[in-house]
């Protein structure tokens, strides 16, 4: 392909995507992915302003998925830095599926959550007392909770999702509980149990675990034996250790690599894949 494509060919390439034969859709799309940066504005305005609404809606779909593919290259870049953090991790495998979102404003709602609680928090004495009343603000206030009529629907595992509805599974919750955390210096960990995710802090003389699923209850390393035995699955401490963000990111990562083998979305399945490969 030259250097400089025509905005003849660019247009004609565009119009293309509407075309009702699947074969000559697909030559156009490959073509105009080869094109890359030069065709872009072509397509944004077609997105717009096509007569045919074939063209509109392809044009637009192709837009989205050139942008989750610099999410791509920079979810690359963030892999190979020394240091994996939770929060950028995440709020990247969010933009890796929601390209046009301004991650920027969760990040925000994150602050403003820790701005509630830092006068609240001044007279807490312990870590359990500040655990309580992150709970009390996330589940009670906010209103957060466990999707369990909905638990493998995708949106729960992505950050933006789970703060714009409010709903999650154990570890996009445990998420949003951890970075609230982080912010305020209370001393949680994740905990990767298998089955259910928690998070963990040292108490008075045990640590105590904290679930998230269930409104902040919670629980001892008795109550969580009890909840593999009831899952038939045998106990090990080391289910209990706390883990790091790299395998935090991991779990999320896996649970939608799941997800979307169990609904055949071959095209969301190879990015997910993609991403972890590069993680791990």
């Amino acid at each position: 392909m030259p250097n400089e494509v025509p905005h003849s060919r660019i247009d004609a390439l565009v119009r293309l995507l509407g075309d009702d034969d699947p074969k000559i859709f697909s030559v156009a799309w490959d073509h105009l992915e080869k094109i890359g940066e030069p065709a872009l504005a072509v397509l944004q305005q077609a997105k717009f302003q096509a007569k045919d609404q074939r063209v509109r809606v392809q044009s637009g779909r192709f837009l989205t998925e050139w942008s989750r593919r610099e999410v791509l290259r920079r979810w690359v870049a963030f892999c190979r830095r020394g240091k994996i953090e939770l929060e950028q991790g995440a709020l990247l495998i969010a933009e890796s599926e929601y390209p046009d979102v301004d991650m920027l404003a969760y990040r925000r709602a994150l602050d403003g959550y820790a701005l509630v609680l830092r006068n609240r928090l001044a007279t807490a004495r312990t870590t359990e007392e500040a655990v309580k009343n992150i709970s009390t603000l996330l589940f009670g206030e906010v209103g957060l909770r466990g999707n369990g009529a909905e638990y493998y629907n995708p949106e729960n595992s992505y950050l933006n999702c789970v703060l714009d509805l409010k709903r999650g599974i154990p570890i996009s919750l445990a998420t949003v509980f951890l970075l609230t955390a982080r912010r305020l210096s209370v001393a949680v960990e994740g905990v990767g149990m298998p089955q259910h995710f928690l998070l963990k802090y040292r108490g008075s003389t045990q640590e105590v675990f904290v679930d998230v699923f269930h409104g902040g209850k919670l629980l001892t390393a008795r109550d969580c034996a009890r909840f593999l035995a009831d899952a038939q699955v045998a106990f090990n401490p080391d289910y209990l250790r706390a883990v790091s963000d790299r395998e935090m990111l991991t779990r999320i990562l896996g649970n939608l690599l799941r997800i979307y083998h169990s609904v055949e979305d071959q095209r969301r399945y190879d990015r997910v894949s993609a991403m972890l490969k590069l993680l791990s």
